[in-house]
């Protein structure tokens, strides 16, 4: 589910840069961001060690930024319908480095 979400919010981030504008991308974008929130919010944690339940709770505020990044789009001002990509590269910095830094710190507790 989570990779329908990310792939959803990838593509329908990239289309409008090679110039590919359609009224529905938004929409498209918002439930790819909806969709990897509740992914991420209902996946359970791989281990009890407090800090890789920190790292999990890390990637869950990045789909709340996704959402929020969905939410600029939807915005009547023009300064919040800019800032949308401010909030998706904070979610995108925030998950790639609690997955990176869980996948570590597992492998790190295997051994």
């Amino acid at each position: 589910m989570i990779c329908c979400g990310m792939t959803a919010l990838l593509v329908t981030a990239f289309l409008p840069i090679i110039g590919i504008k359609w009224a529905a991308l938004r929409y498209i974008f918002a439930a790819g961001a909806v969709l990897s929130f509740i992914a991420l919010l209902f996946t359970k944690s791989p281990s009890n060690e407090l800090r890789i339940k920190r790292l999990h709770h890390m990637g869950v505020w990045a789909g709340v930024l996704y959402c929020v990044s969905a939410a600029c789009l939807f915005t009547r001002s023009q300064d919040m319908q800019n800032s949308w990509v401010a909030f998706l590269l904070a979610g995108a910095i925030l998950h790639i480095y609690s997955t990176l830094m869980t996948g570590k710190l597992l492998d790190k507790s295997k051994k």
